[in-house]
């Protein structure tokens, strides 16, 4: 008797988890957001991390494919990025010294 009334109440549990993705899915990235947070919070993780991956899958594939593509782009192009701001530095560093050397003077 005892087991047939647990398995009854987890088969409820398994269809609102159901239900709630189904709603996520339909509604968009806001409420995809914040179902992934309660989830998450729910199960003891970060409700921080649950809203992001619930975003993330409430996106369509066109989307979740640009973000990707941001995201490689972004790793890619990091090491020239510090480059740059390192001669910008340098160059800084060097107008300044010039600038008060011939202010001395």
């Amino acid at each position: 008797m005892l087991e047939r009334t647990f398995g009854m109440a987890l088969d409820k549990v398994e269809q609102l988890a159901r239900t709630l993705d189904e709603i996520a899915a339909r509604r968009g990235v806001k409420i995809g957001a914040l179902l992934g947070g309660v989830r998450a919070a729910l199960a003891g993780k970060s409700p921080v991390w649950g809203a992001i991956t619930g975003a993330f899958s409430a996106l369509g594939p066109g989307a979740k494919a640009a973000i990707i593509i941001v995201l490689v782009l972004a790793l890619l192009l990091l090491p020239v990025t510090v480059v740059v701001l390192l001669l910008l530095l340098i160059a800084v560093t060097i107008v300044a010294i010039v600038r008060t050397r011939s202010a001395s003077s």
